[in-house]
């Protein structure tokens, strides 16, 4: 049996090799036959990326020619101060990376720039600024705190100061220092000049602590010295050389600021229980809008965000004219942002980030009065109504001594006619009795 069954799964196996070059052929049959039919007709179109808006291009390259930016740019400065005339080259700009999120290209830029005073060479491969206009003198980037970084110093500002004169000590730049603080504060630590004449300093936290030694300059040797404060990987370099007894202490401090921190604040007609619920309100407000949609005016949502928009570095510039805002996609990139609109019909972005990290910079708190108040209106009511009650308790209190004292008129009047009559029954009695 088991010999006969050979020869038919042999044959059974070439059956099966044979069919498989059949199905193939067929698959290749079928794919060409797709080919002839649509061989005629078009081949599908590619989705174009839309171009970027150019007014938006415009604002953004004059941006990078402004004294604004310049004074800041050390690498835009270099290049442009390097060539006589004062030409940059418009790679340069197209590499940026505000640039390649718009997808702007060559002819973008020329296309936007044609109403501006920025200068295209004839070749349209440079630009420069009006008439080949001076350079600002150039500066320091000032420091941008991040979000992860707003309390930071909480615990206490720790900052350098860079640059001491060889013959200056520690002691110098403390005293220099402490003459500058407000009354009661100190400093808890002074640090050692470095070999890279460098001091480092922690102080003991106090309102506006950062704006104050962000804004401090001191002399010492004769030579003006401008505080820095600390951030980031410098923040941890210097923590790290200060004593524990230090770092415990403002680790206390922080704590202690957080939880007073942690309180209601208020925005307009709206309370939030802190600072982050604000942030959840403003996240839900963008999110619940479709792209265009606008607040209306005499809603809450609407109150918010113009009293939102108050915190704004620049906010009393940029709400001037404000009749409303509305929900849309940021022009920077994918994300979503607010717009406000003006009485001329212009819309202008504003970053509500920047709005919120100042808020939590300084918080709007409720009033320890307003508290006070709400409280005393909502009690008033409740003694309003004791005092009632007290009223009518008194009444009826006095009432019922009256009663006791005095006694119901009717119930005398039927006493004494009760004993009235009690003679006359006597007598009756005694006109009973038999004679003898």
């Amino acid at each position: 049996m088991a010999d006969a069954d050979k020869p038919k799964t042999e044959e059974s196996e070439a059956a099966k090799a044979e069919e498989k070059p059949k199905a193939e052929e067929s698959k290749a049959a079928e794919s060409e036959k797709r080919k002839e039919a649509t061989g005629s007709e078009p081949e599908a179109k590619r989705l174009k990326p839309t171009p970027p808006d150019k007014a938006v291009v415009k604002k953004q390259v004059e941006y990078y020619l402004s004294d604004e930016n310049l004074k800041y740019d050390k690498f835009f400065h270099e290049k442009i101060a390097a060539d006589k005339e004062g030409w940059l080259e418009m790679q340069l700009i197209l590499s940026c990376n505000k640039m390649k999120v718009m997808r702007a290209t060559k002819d973008d830029v020329i296309a936007s720039l044609k109403e501006s005073k920025i200068e295209i060479n004839a070749t349209g491969d440079k630009l420069r600024r009006p008439g080949g206009a001076p350079l600002p003198k150039l500066e320091a980037r000032p420091s941008h705190q991040k979000k992860s970084s707003i309390h930071v110093h909480d615990g206490g500002v720790v900052a350098i100061f860079k640059s001491v004169p060889a013959e200056q000590q520690w002691t110098h730049i403390k005293q220099a220092v402490q003459d500058k603080l407000p009354p009661k504060v100190n400093l808890w630590h002074v640090g050692k000049v470095d070999d890279k004449s460098e001091c480092a300093l922690a102080c003991a936290p106090f309102d506006g602590d950062i704006a104050f030694f962000e804004e401090l300059e001191i002399e010492v040797g004769g030579a003006k010295l401008k505080c820095e404060t600390c951030f980031g990987e410098s923040l941890q370099k210097v923590l790290k050389d200060m004593p524990k007894m230090i770092r415990d202490k403002r680790e206390r401090e922080s704590r202690k600021r957080q939880k007073e921190r942690n309180r209601p604040i208020k925005l307009g007609t709206s309370h939030f229980n802190n600072v982050a619920m604000l942030r959840g309100r403003v996240k839900e407000i963008l999110n619940a809008r479709s792209d265009g949609e606008q607040l209306k005016p005499d809603g809450s949502d609407f109150k918010l965000i113009k009293s939102l928009l108050q915190f704004h570095p620049a906010g009393d510039a940029k709400s001037k004219g404000l009749v409303g805002i509305k929900v849309a996609k940021s022009q920077q990139g994918d994300s979503r942002c607010f717009y406000m609109i003006k009485e001329d019909g212009k819309e202008e972005d504003f970053s509500a980030k920047k709005c919120l990290d100042a808020v939590e910079l300084n918080p709007p708190y409720v009033q320890v009065e307003e508290k006070k108040t709400e409280a005393k209106a909502s009690a008033k009511p409740a003694a309003d109504g004791a005092k009632k009650e007290e009223a009518k308790t008194e009444t009826k209190a006095a009432d019922a001594e009256k009663k006791v004292e005095g006694g119901d008129p009717k119930t005398e009047e039927i006493k004494a006619e009760e004993k009235a009559a009690e003679p006359n029954k006597e007598e009756d009695k005694k006109e009973e009795k038999p004679t003898a």
